[in-house]
């Protein structure tokens, strides 16, 4: 046997993950990076709300720091509140970045996938599917997410060096597909 032929069984696809398995996968990868998108645009949502609140607090008079109020008053222990929950929401956007990320990696995969079944049409033909139809699919799902995923990570990058404002961050980050 040489070190050929064991390559050769792992290339091939697995008898039980059919050319549908693949396409059902790759549309549920579809799905859940949706889902993530959507969730980091409710956490840009939140940001905006909070810019919003932090323009409220600094309209409000200063409170000067004293003993008796080491903290300040409502300005400054607000903005401070205000300012942590914008940190923390901006950790969520990233999650769901990084959430994205692992969807298009996973796509990308798939198209690995695909392209094994390209190599033994006959086992994906006697499904009644197409290989050469399934590998453009999940090519095109690829491209679509991974062009976005890079736009959104260039936006937030924007946004964090205040290349933009944040009315832009919530108008870039909606969907461009």
């Amino acid at each position: 046997m040489s070190a050929f032929a064991g390559f050769e069984s792992q290339a091939q696809p697995s008898q039980n993950q059919t050319l549908s398995a693949l396409l059902n996968r790759a549309d549920a990868l579809s799905r859940a990076f949706n889902g993530h998108h959507a969730s980091s645009f409710q956490s840009v949502q939140v940001i905006a709300s909070a810019f919003s609140q932090l323009q409220n607090l600094l309209a409000l008079p200063a409170t000067p720091v004293t003993r008796s109020r080491p903290e300040g008053g409502i300005r400054e222990r607000g903005m401070v509140k205000v300012q942590e929950t914008i940190e923390e929401t901006l950790g969520a956007v990233r999650d769901d970045l990084g959430r994205m990320e692992r969807d298009v990696e996973q796509l990308n995969s798939l198209l690995f996938d695909a392209d094994l079944f390209l190599a033994q049409p006959q086992s994906a033909l006697q499904h009644g599917l197409n290989p050469r139809e399934a590998l453009v699919h999940v090519s095109g799902l690829f491209a679509q997410y991974q062009a976005e995923m890079i736009r959104l990570r260039e936006v937030l990058a924007d946004f964090t060096t205040e290349e933009i404002g944040v009315e832009q961050l919530v108008d870039e980050w909606k969907w461009q597909s």
